[in-house]
Formats: C-alpha cells, structure tokens, sequence
C-alpha cells in the first residue's frame, strides 16, 4: 500500500463521512508497530510546528497571555507528545478495563490518524485566522466537535463497542480524570526553565 497525497485525502473524506468505517479499514491495514510510534511522533512535531506558528500570528496582548506555555518550541513538542500517549493508553487501558477488545497498537493507529484530521483542519484555521478571524474561532469550535464525534466513532470501532453514547459518556469521564493529572504534568513541565528554542 502506498500512503500518497490522494489515499490520504480519501481516507480523511472517507472518515468525515462515516468515521466508524474509516476506523476499521485504518485498523485492517496491518500498519507495523514502528510506523504507527513515528506517526504518533510526527503527528506531535506537526502540531508543535503549526501551534507556534499560530502563537506568531495572535495579537501582541494574546501572545503574553500564552507565553508562558509557549516559550519553547522543544517544551511544546514534550507537551504535545505527552498529551499524545497519554491519550493512546487512556483509550487502550479505559477501553479494554471496560470489556472493550481493542490492542495498543491499534490505539496508536487510530490517535495518530485523529491527530491528522485535526492537523488538517488546524492548517485550514491558520489560512482564516490571516484572512478571516471571526471564521477561525468558528472552526475551532468546530473542531471541538469534530474531535469528540471522532474519538467516540474510533473507540468504539477499536473496542467493538456498540453503544456510540455509552462511549461517549466513558470518554467524557476519562477526560475529565486525565485533564487532572495532564494539569499536572503540565505544570511542572511549564514551570521548569527552557532548554531549547
């Protein structure tokens, strides 16, 4: 299989429209175990890239307000990686503690491709944040929505879950308690001094 431009369009056509089938085709690939870290891994090289272009383009008032967090390419990059795997196991270990029959590996499959989706639509958000502000918070509230139909669509294709409702609520709860401990770590990530950038 060649992963080119058009598969990949396709594939992000393919999952806006019926997301669950998308997940298991994405599943039934086979991808090798190392394929599906290193996308993970550029999934978060990717967005630190796209987020600190972002941060360069808000106001000179929004800028000091996110400094803080966005001091550092390397510190964005930690962060954006942490939030990454603790999403691939959350949804792995929750899923499975549930009944669900999903594997670690097809967890990263599908967080890696949820994290493209997203990449995309931050790429489309970069263009209107230039062009058209008022349109780029729409679209991030769009992609809020985008984000948790997905991720409930993909757990529960990765779980053989049948109730898309019922993983909804799972995930909520789940997010909930790992917002927590993410604020955590956060904080002592952000908190310690800049080693790069």
């Amino acid at each position: 299989m060649d992963i080119t431009p058009a598969f990949l369009m396709r594939m992000v056509r393919e999952t806006l429209l019926a997301p669950r089938a998308a997940a298991a085709k994405m599943l039934d690939f086979g991808f090798a175990p190392i394929v599906g870290w290193m996308s993970l891994l550029l999934m978060a090289v990717a967005s630190t890239v796209l987020t600190h272009i972002s941060f360069a383009m808000m106001p000179v008032d929004s800028r000091e307000v996110w400094g803080p967090a966005m001091g550092s390419p390397i510190r964005t990059a930690m962060l954006q990686w942490v939030v990454l795997l603790i999403s691939v196991h959350a949804i792995h270990k929750v899923g499975r503690w549930r009944g669900g029959k999903g594997t670690l590996q097809g967890a990263v499959v599908l967080v890696s491709w949820l994290q493209f989706i997203l990449l995309c639509l931050q790429i489309v958000q970069l263009v209107t944040q230039a062009l058209l502000p008022p349109l780029s918070d729409v679209l991030g509230i769009f992609g809020l929505v985008l984000f948790l139909w997905l991720l409930t669509n993909f757990t529960a294709e990765l779980h053989g879950f049948s109730s898309l409702g019922m993983t909804f609520l799972g995930i909520m709860v789940t997010l909930f308690a790992a917002s927590v401990v993410m604020a955590f770590i956060f904080s002592l990530i952000i908190g310690a001094p800049a080693t790069g950038g």
